[in-house]
């Protein structure tokens, strides 16, 4: 059956005066205002495919990317020696994922290799562009729009060394920029890709000279001190970032937020073999600080889109798998893996790096979402590339917000509440042609889903004569939007059982993104297969089974 949303009249004050205990935020619409790139993930896993069980690949990785859609991403590639098998690994993952989302691409090949004296800075951008042009004019992965040298500046296993060699830096941005105009590749260069407030400088220095190189403007920021709620962390990003777009306007540039992340303090893993470069939801799984970190993820997103930055990139949509050796084989699989690990940035036989919205852990088949699904979801889902931001003021200093409208005439909101639970009035000057639908986040229940779906809507809540009164949980974070189609997926049907394995035919309307799978009345599976195994079951069984079919809005049939 057709879901339907209520209206929150609990929520709505229509008619009546506003409560003067209330707390305000005004969204503005001037003539002009500044065009929003997208929300997005670094990608990790577009490289490692080939590690990936089939359960994980269908049923969180793609169902989750398919699900968010993400317009913006980072992804480690663009290596001098990607070899043809790694890069088609690549496109087919691009296929399955930013294709259907049409995100655009920001690449960067984790750390450039160690440069020598005899290092031949036109021939390694020759081989950079060479293997791009395959994979834009031959495997049509057009949406690659930027290319980064490497990672914050770091070569081999000096981070950023290239801070200590600016020349060097110099001299291969202007070859690379030669190397895809003579492929006739349109892909801008970002720089610096520098990391933390230590190193805003850089940005000075490449505005400087390499200017006429850059296309893009980037810095990254972490916040490893300052817990979650603390109002330096947003004043001190939004200080930075509006400091940096600005000196990026001046040269008619953009600034990008290419990587950011709230993570705690780095500690050592265990005894201390390994470097652990996870949150702390990774270490303390469902505890306090990483309910509120999760808002705070979502936070430093709001500062970037609010200080004028074109985009920015969380890190990571998905864990990085557990460390392993880096290796060479004779089978398939161990060459496959031996491609991942050359392939999918620095550190994966030294480090732990869990930031993603959900876990991967095959040794335990643990691969349950973080609280942050719950909030960078919809931030990353709602406020898409293209938007443009509405200026917002508030009378409420633990209120955080933001504000995109669509060129369809949607419209998208977010409001961060670190106080108490309160009543909070939104006054929005964009018309609202329908109700907006309400997403919620309550850091003191987070709304986790065993199958990593994300939050179902709360309901709905019009606006009169534009006002909008909502009443918002302590530290929680809520959605609103009329970037949605009140619709009814089709049936699914053809739902049978044949030597074990659970099948079902295709939903083929644009507007589908995956499946939910029921056993008995109870969900078994979310997937974007159109099977999954159904061990000791015959034929007969299939009345015990139902699918239904899950649009890009979240309705449900």
């Amino acid at each position: 059956m057709r879901k339907v949303f209520p209206v929150l009249a609990s929520v709505l004050l229509a008619g009546m005066d506003l409560c003067a205990s209330a707390s305000r935020v005004t969204f503005t619409k001037p003539a002009m205002r500044w065009l929003w790139g997208g929300f997005g993930f670094h990608n990790s896993e577009a490289t490692m495919t080939p590690l990936m069980p089939d359960e994980f690949r269908d049923q969180r990785v793609l169902k989750t990317f398919r699900e968010i859609s993400p317009t913006y991403a980072r992804v480690f590639a663009g290596y001098w020696d990607w070899t043809r098998e790694a890069m088609d690994s690549f496109a087919d993952y691009y296929d399955a994922t930013f294709r259907l989302a049409g995100t655009t691409l920001y690449l960067v090949p984790g750390r450039m290799p160690v440069i020598t004296d005899d290092f031949d800075a036109e021939a390694y951008c020759e081989a950079v562009a060479t293997r791009l042009e395959y994979l834009v004019k031959e495997r049509k992965c057009t949406k690659i729009r930027y290319y980064c040298l490497s990672n914050e500046l770091s070569v081999g296993p000096t981070y950023a060394w290239f801070a200590q060699h600016w020349d060097t830096y110099a001299k291969i941005n202007r070859e690379m920029q030669r190397a895809f105009m003579r492929h006739g590749l349109d892909i801008g260069l970002q720089t610096p890709d520098s990391s933390g407030y230590s190193r805003m400088s850089d940005i000075d220095w490449a505005i400087t000279n390499i200017n006429e190189q850059t296309d893009t403007y980037c810095w990254h920021c972490y916040e490893r001190n300052l817990q979650p709620g603390d109002p330096a962390l947003w004043a001190n990003l939004s200080t930075a970032l509006t400091n940096l777009v600005s000196k990026a306007l001046r040269k008619e540039k953009r600034l990008s937020l290419g990587e950011f992340g709230f993570t705690g303090k780095i500690t050592p893993y265990g005894q201390g073999f390994m470097r652990d470069d996870g949150h702390d939801a990774f270490r303390h799984p469902g505890g306090e600080f990483s309910r509120r970190a999760a808002i705070s993820r979502a936070e430093m997103g709001l500062a970037a889109l609010n200080a004028g930055a074109v985009s920015a990139v969380s890190w990571t949509m998905v864990d990085y798998p557990d460390p392993f050796l880096r290796e060479d084989g004779d089978t398939p699989g161990e060459k496959a893996r031996y491609d991942v690990a050359r392939f999918s940035g620095f550190g994966l036989d030294v480090r732990y790096n869990k930031n993603g919205l959900f876990r991967w852990c095959d040794e335990d088949r643990d691969y349950s979402s973080y609280p942050d699904l719950y909030t960078m979801g919809y931030l990353v889902k709602l406020f898409r590339k293209g938007a443009r931001v509405l200026p917002y003021t508030t009378d409420d200093d633990t209120l955080r917000a933001g504000g995109v409208t669509n060129p369809d005439g949607s419209a998208s909101f977010a409001l961060i509440n670190w106080g108490g639970a309160k009543t909070v009035t939104l006054s929005i000057s964009h018309p609202l042609a329908k109700p907006l639908r309400v997403y919620e986040y309550d850091s003191a229940k987070p709304p986790v889903n065993a199958f990593n779906d994300l939050q179902p809507a709360k309901g709905t809540v019009a606006a009169e004569g534009g006002v909008v009164s909502l009443s918002v949980p302590a530290k929680s974070m809520t959605f609103l939007t009329t970037d949605y189609v009140d619709r009814c997926p089709s049936a699914v049907t053809k739902v049978r059982i044949v030597n074990g394995r659970l099948g079902w035919a295709a939903n083929e309307e644009p507007e589908h993104c995956y499946y939910r799978v029921y056993k008995d009345g109870r969900q078994i599976a979310s997937t974007v297969a159109t099977s999954l195994t159904a061990p000791g079951m015959t034929p007969d069984d299939a009345k015990r089974f139902s699918v239904k079919s899950v649009d890009k809005w979240g309705n449900v049939r």
